[in-house]
């Protein structure tokens, strides 16, 4: 029995000294400085900075909260842990979660789309656009298949698919402010309005949809077209991109959609415009990350293996009006949110940035504001885009077609549309944006901020 004893002790103080030796070996790691890291490739994001030393951060006791948070999201190794627990989670296999939409999360019923205002007498409306049908019917690529989700990402068939819920108050702030905005701006421009839908709306077919939980997107698009203003154009483009849904018009890991999808977007636009669009073999192409790009959908699907098992190529098409032979040459100019100014390349070189960038390769990504002059133009044609980040690649298929292009990411801008329109003597003013972002409450007070 004293042997028993003695051995449940021995095997007591081993787990200790094991204990204490592995918590003793985490906080000598934690300390070493020089092994933090300052951004995160599995999260796509900037680390936690050190706080500032502060008087009042030391008194009402915030500078200890910011160096806590610091110290947990800068540890040493911090990626390779996360990357183990991904792992282990992948043996667990796929977790479906059944609620709404995979998240608990309850959307608003649409109404019908039913015009708001109507036009005065002598004016008339401004038609919606849409491509023509051509000769030959495309093949057809929605998919059918139901699938599951893994956290808030619906995967079927090595696909990721992000849910979509209408808000009606945020759908009536936004069609307010687009108003707003065309009462403030209308004379002086032309103003239009174009809503990304997400993949999820053009590929999935609608049982598929309905096994998801969530809003049908192109319903809301009829909503918000419905109810702005006769004179707004608006750019309706979800029938064009489900009828080249078949061709890779999104991206499989990310939320975006591809340069390809914007080109069917650019394609009504022209329509709307009365141009007839550049062909794709007119343009020089050139691919990044072929077979590495893992999205944004990706790293919200904890890294899912079947996701991994079919990445993304970005393919890109560089305007006419641009050096695509020199890499050293710079075509547009960008100002970036901390107020520096770099000249840039409207289609970049991202070999030196991470796989998961790969997005940022069209128009210098989200930033306050962009110019690209075209030198072979010379009428004084200027169009200005306001947009999130689904614009950046819609914008290089305008620029052949304007002296002056400028966009502004409206998520930071501080400028107001009608300074703007003053400013830069545009003739052509473009809204673009997700639809999502379009109705969602979170997202509307940047288009309040810039709509005055």
């Amino acid at each position: 029995m004293k042997d028993r004893r003695d051995i449940a002790r021995l095997v007591q103080a081993v787990k200790l000294i094991a204990f204490a030796s592995v918590l003793a070996a985490m906080c000598a790691l934690g300390l070493m400085l020089f092994l933090r890291p300052e951004t995160s490739l599995q999260e796509n994001r900037t680390l936690t900075k050190f706080p500032a030393v502060t008087l009042r951060g030391l008194w009402d006791g915030s500078f200890f909260s910011g160096v806590d948070t610091w110290y947990a999201d800068t540890y040493p190794l911090r990626e390779e842990m996360i990357s183990a627990q991904k792992a282990l989670e992948s043996h667990y296999g796929r977790r479906s979660t059944q609620l709404i939409g995979g998240g608990g999360m309850v959307a608003d019923a649409i109404p019908d789309a039913v015009p708001d205002t109507v036009p005065e007498p002598g004016v008339t409306a401004e038609p919606v656009a849409t491509a023509e049908p051509t000769a030959t019917p495309a093949p057809d690529g929605t998919v059918h298949a139901v699938g599951e989700f893994n956290g808030s990402i619906y995967i079927t068939q090595n696909a990721a698919y992000g849910t979509y819920y209408f808000s009606q108050s945020g759908a009536d702030d936004y069609i307010s402010t687009m108003n707003q905005i065309y009462q403030n701006i209308g004379g002086k421009v032309n103003m239009y309005v174009m809503n990304v839908p997400l993949s999820s709306a053009v590929m999935l077919d609608r049982n598929v949809i309905a096994d998801m939980g969530c809003s049908v997107e192109s319903d809301a698009i009829d909503y918000i077209a419905g109810k702005l203003d006769p004179g707004i154009r608006n750019i309706r483009i979800y029938d064009n991109l489900l009828r080249h849904n078949a061709e890779y018009i999104y991206f499989r890991t990310d939320h975006h959609w591809t340069q390809l999808g914007a080109y069917y977007a650019y394609q009504v636009f022209c329509q709307l415009k009365g141009w007839t669009p550049h062909t794709l073999d007119q343009f020089r192409t050139r691919e990044f990350g072929a077979g590495s790009y893992l999205g944004s959908y990706y790293r919200s699907a904890n890294q899912s293996p079947e996701l991994a098992s079919a990445p993304d190529t970005v393919q890109a098409w560089y305007p006419m009006c641009v050096n695509a032979d020199d890499p050293n040459a710079r075509d547009m100019h960008m100002v970036q949110q901390d107020g520096s100014e770099y000249d840039w390349r409207i289609i970049n070189d991202m070999f030196d940035y991470p796989d998961s960038e790969w997005y940022c390769v069209f128009s210098a990504a989200d930033q306050p504001f962009c110019s690209l002059h075209n030198p072979d133009i010379h009428d004084g044609s200027a169009v200005m885009v306001v947009k999130d980040s689904y614009g950046n690649a819609f914008i290089p298929w305008l620029v052949d077609h304007y002296e002056y292009t400028y966009w502004v990411d409206f998520r930071y801008t501080n400028e107001t549309v009608s300074h703007m329109v003053e400013t830069y003597g545009v003739q052509d003013v473009i809204f673009e944006s997700a639809t999502f972002n379009a109705t969602g409450d979170l997202v509307n007070g940047e288009f309040l901020s810039i709509g005055s």
